[in-house]
């Protein structure tokens, strides 16, 4: 499976939560079963992340000092499995340009709440068939049964206003922490890991 975590600069947000799910996957990750990674919509290539940034991910036993910014392709969208935004304008702006990844673009808080609130109990202990069920409970509230690909315009269509009209619901955008101060950005990072930890079904370690 591949997850692709999008925010606007690919240094803060989307930075976070591929890291946080890089370390609760563990050899998961590393042995190719779970494929993950970040860019931004408007990101400039190579752009460090802030050191508030940096800084706030040691504090849970992570280093981003390494990351380098990257924007988001086509091939990027073509690859990926599941693409989880940070912010709902920024699954608006990949919904009006990848109409047709309409089934794999969520945000990131939209795909656990939705998931929690209508998928019912997910019993599987597996980061990854976690992942997989999850998204074929939120395809079925959302009445989109079928795998990517097999659904007809009609309801990729339906599902796109869906997501349109809860653009500005702030329960589903994770705040820019981008030039805040390091207290909110650690906030930000902790409502990141605490939506990671949901999405993958597996504790992290209490670094606080």
């Amino acid at each position: 499976m591949r997850i692709l975590f999008v925010c606007t600069g690919n240094v803060c947000r989307s930075v976070m939560a591929e890291a946080f799910l890089r370390d609760i996957l563990g050899e998961g990750a590393k042995n190719g079963a779970v494929e993950t990674s970040s860019a931004g919509i408007d990101a400039r290539e190579g752009e460090e992340a802030p050191a508030e940034v940096v800084e706030a991910m040691r504090g849970f036993g992570l280093d981003v000092a390494g990351h380098r910014a990257r924007k988001l392709t086509g091939e990027d969208m073509e690859r990926a499995d599941l693409v989880l935004t940070m912010a709902m304008h920024n699954s608006q702006r990949l919904l009006t340009l990848y109409q047709e990844a309409v089934d794999r673009i969520f945000t990131l808080k939209e795909f656990v709440i939705q998931g929690k609130a209508k998928g019912g109990e997910l019993s599987s202990a597996d980061p990854e068939q976690r992942l997989r069920e999850l998204k074929k409970w939120i395809r079925h509230v959302e009445g989109l049964e079928k795998e990517p690909g097999e659904g007809d315009l009609n309801e990729k269509l339906r599902l796109f206003f869906l997501h349109y009209f809860h653009l500005y619901d702030h329960r589903f955008t994770i705040d820019d922490p981008l030039g805040q101060s390091r207290e909110f950005v650690r906030r930000t990072a902790l409502e990141i890991r605490e939506c990671v930890r949901e999405m993958a079904g597996r504790d992290l370690l209490n670094l606080l």
